[in-house]
Formats: structure tokens, C-alpha cells, sequence
């Protein structure tokens, strides 16, 4: 029987030695990002590098770098730039139908100057567009008129370029002024005893109403005080205009503080703190009125009879200003029965006032247009069933009508707590201002706190 085992060695083949195989475990293979293809390498790199200069574009020059200033005399300005002397000048007006040519003939200027003065001007104004009343301040070798605040434009004959016109900016002043005064009969009678200024006064009745009913809530011995600046012009010393900076008021010992701070095109007002001195409405839209009917059920002056007054009545002199309480679009503006001519304004999708017996309207008043807090809207009058120049005025909430001297209204929003630092330092301003004239806020006033 053969045997099954297997020879040991084999003759014909080499010696082999079998070694064992060693395996260890598969590990997965994770990835935490997906692999991308990579960027396609920039054209541009593959050309030689060169610096390059790319000048950056200039700011604007001011005006007053640009332009020269006005002079006093027509004068001098020929002779600054066209070294020539003109002592003679004369004053003209432009009367109803004539044109800038009939105003040089009667000034004696000759025909040929009087062209090519003509043409040198068309460039800057248009001649068809001059008011009466444009006043022209003529030399023997040429003139001035301005057609907007704060430039001039002179037509000059130069002796080598013959007419040429050019603009010149109106020098200007501005000072500060500040007033305070203690109220003994009306706020009004105390800021003009102060030497306040008309505007300046409008200004602060605005910013003061949001927060003061002057008819009901101003007591004797109350105070004020407002800081504003006034904008002159140095040639005539006409006053141009104000800017109220600060406005404050001692209201049965609470203090009342607001502060201007600019945000672009407008002007906001605002406490030391940063809160909004705004409302969505005012409560009084007119000034120096006397309210003579209040909110509520009365006998009426017309019918006799006793009914509700769904309003509140201001008595002032007729052709006294209205201005619009909020924000908001004309609704209506037309005659309206008993409320003579009428003015309707929706403020918000909550807000609505209306003013009645106007005289008329402001010209630029109709239905559909877009009004701001303040703008005059029309004047007092005593149109429709009415017994005196007054303005009736409501305020509705969501067409309801409600006490306007009651009614709570939402503030304004408060600074950006970005700008915040920046309006502090208005304040400062105003505080280094009365430091200079030896005051503060308020001296010796015994405020308590403020509202």
C-alpha cells in the first residue's frame, strides 16, 4: 500500500521555507471636506509684473476756494479784475415788463455794450426767468445782481476779453446769541423783551411743543432760555438766517432740555441723554394762540344748542400760520360745509388730524401731497359756521376723535447709539459757550428733575 505522506525532500526541486502571512485590520478613510479641483491659475500671472501708479480721483474744492468773494462796491471788483476804475454806481430795479437790457439802457449804457453784455450773462442766468424787483448795482465798466442766496454774479468789461461774467460767493457772519428771560404774562411778550429773534422764537415753539401746551401748562415765573445762531450778511448786515442750537424751559421747577443735532438734510432735537424730543404730533399747530374751546361737550356759539366739540378751538389773529402737526399726506383739502375751508392730513396708518375756517390754503397745499412736521399748511380765518378768526383742530385715532391736549402720542426714536458720542459733543459745545459768558444751564435756577 503506497504511502499518502509526502517525500520530505524531492531531488528535483530546491528547498523551500514557507513562512507565515500577517494581516492587520482595514482602517476606513474619512474625509472632512470635499476634495476640489484646483483654480485654474490667473492669465495674468504668467506675464511680468509691473507697478502701476492709479491716481486717485481729487475731492471737490469748496466754493469759497473756487470762486472770489463778493465786494462791497461794484467798484472794487473792476478793479480787481480788470484793474480799471469806476467810481459812479447806481442802484435799479427791474420793473414789470422790462428786460435786463432796458434796466442798462436806463442805467446809459450804449447799445454795443449792452449786447455783449447781454451775451456774456446768458451763459450763467436765464434772462427770461428775472423777477421783478431783481436789483442791479451798476458801475461805469459793469454790474452786479444776484438771482440766489448767497452768490452774486457780475458782468465785467475787460479791457483785453471784453464782457465776461462771473459768480462771486456773498461774504457772511454768523454769530450766537443766547437768551433767557422769566415769564410774567406770555411766553412770547418774555422772548421779545429778551431781544429773540422772530425766527429763532418759531423754531423754538416747534421744538418745545412736542412736549409744553403753552396755553394751559405755562405758569408766571417760569423761565426759558435758547441758544441760536444768526447768519448775516457782511455787505448789508441783512440777517439771512437762524439755526436754534439749544432750547430750554423751567416749567413749575421741572427743567425741560433739548439739544439740535444735524442727520444729513434735516435736523433732529433731542434730550442730554439721547431721547428724542419728537412726537408723532404736535399738540398746538400754531403759535401764540389762546385756547378758546376745549375737547368735549359745550353750548355751541352759532346754533345755541349743546353738543359735542370734537375738537379744540385757537383763537389768533386772522392770517396767522398754520403748520402742519406731523408728518403725512393732504387727504383732503377743499371747503367742507360748516368747516369752511378744510385741511385733512393722514399721519399714519393710526393718525389723522384735520383744521378748519382757514382763509386760504398755502399755495403749494392740495390733495395727494406729501407735508412735513412744521410746514405751514394755511392761515387762520373764519370761513364756514364760524363766529371769529380761530382754528378748530382734531386729532383722530384711527378715525376717531380724540382730546388733542390729552391724547398720548409715541416719541421719536432715539440716537443711534453709533452718533451718540458725536451729539455729546454738541452739548459740550453749548456748555463751553455759556462757560464763555460766565453762565450755565439753568444758573441758580433750582431745577428738579427733567421730564
Amino acid at each position: 500500500m503506497a504511502s499518502l505522506a509526502a517525500p520530505a525532500h524531492s531531488a528535483t526541486s530546491e528547498s523551500v521555507k514557507i513562512l507565515p502571512i500577517a494581516f492587520t485590520p482595514m482602517e476606513p478613510v474619512f474625509h472632512t471636506a470635499p476634495i476640489l479641483p484646483k483654480m485654474r491659475p490667473d492669465p495674468a500671472l504668467a506675464y511680468p509684473a509691473h507697478t502701476v501708479d492709479i491716481p486717485l480721483p481729487l475731492s471737490k474744492p469748496k466754493l469759497e476756494d473756487v470762486l472770489p468773494v463778493s465786494t462791497v462796491t461794484v467798484g472794487e471788483m473792476i478793479r480787481l479784475q480788470t484793474g480799471l476804475e469806476s467810481h459812479d454806481e447806481t442802484s435799479l430795479t427791474l420793473r414789470s415788463g422790462e428786460g435786463i437790457g432796458a434796466v442798462l439802457r436806463r442805467a446809459g449804457y450804449h447799445n454795443t455794450d449792452i449786447a455783449n453784455a447781454v451775451e456774456a450773462i446768458s451763459g450763467k442766468v436765464n434772462l427770461r426767468r428775472l423777477q421783478i424787483g431783481t436789483r442791479f448795482q451798476i458801475a461805469d465798466h459793469g454790474f452786479r445782481l444776484s438771482v440766489k442766496p448767497g452768490r452774486d454774479i457780475y458782468v465785467l468789461n475787460d479791457p483785453e476779453g471784453g464782457w465776461l461774467a462771473l459768480s462771486a460767493i456773498r461774504p457772511v457772519d454768523s454769530t450766537t446769541n443766547f437768551a433767557r428771560g422769566v415769564i410774567e404774562d406770555s411766553i412770547y411778550k418774555a422772548a421779545m423783551a429778551a431781544g429773540v429773534s422772530e425766527n429763532a422764537f418759531n423754531d423754538y415753539v416747534r421744538v418745545m411743543g412736542f412736549s409744553v401746551d403753552f396755553q394751559r401748562e405755562i405758569r408766571t415765573n417760569d423761565s426759558f432760555e435758547m441758544m441760536y445762531e444768526v447768519t448775516r450778511d457782511r455787505i448789508t448786515g441783512k440777517a439771512l438766517g437762524t439755526k436754534l442750537l439749544y432750547a430750554g424751559l423751567m416749567l413749575s421747577g421741572q427743567k425741560l432740555e433739548f439739544f439740535s443735532f444735524d442727520k444729513g438734510a434735516s435736523t433732529g432735537w433731542y434730550d442730554e441723554r439721547g431721547n428724542s424730543a419728537a412726537r408723532t404730533l404736535i399738540r398746538t399747530p400754531i403759535s401764540g394762540a389762546r385756547l378758546s374751546s376745549s375737547f368735549g361737550k359745550r353750548r355751541h356759539p352759532v346754533n345755541g344748542y349743546n353738543a359735542m366739540h370734537k375738537g379744540v378751538d385757537f383763537a389768533a389773529p386772522h392770517g396767522t400760520p398754520i403748520i402742519a402737526a406731523g408728518d403725512g399726506m393732504i387727504v383732503e383739502a377743499a371747503w367742507k360745509g360748516s368747516f369752511g375751508r378744510y385741511i385733512k392730513i393722514r399721519h399714519n396708518g393710526t393718525f389723522s388730524t384735520a383744521y378748519a375756517h382757514m382763509t386760504r390754503f398755502a399755495s403749494h397745499i392740495r390733495r395727494g401731497v406729501q407735508v412735513a412736521q412744521g410746514e405751514v399748511i394755511g392761515f387762520v380765518g373764519s370761513t364756514g359756521r364760524s363766529t371769529g378768526a380761530h382754528l378748530h383742530y382734531e386729532v383722530m385715532v384711527n378715525n376717531r376723535q380724540v382730546n388733542p391736549m390729552t391724547v398720548q402720542l409715541p416719541t421719536g426714536k432715539p440716537i443711534d447709539p453709533q452718533h451718540l458720542e458725536t451729539f455729546k459733543q454738541n452739548v459740550a459745545r453749548v456748555d463751553m459757550e455759556l462757560q464763555s459768558r460766565g453762565t450755565n444751564r439753568f444758573a441758580d435756577a433750582g431745577a428738579q428733575t427733567t421730564r
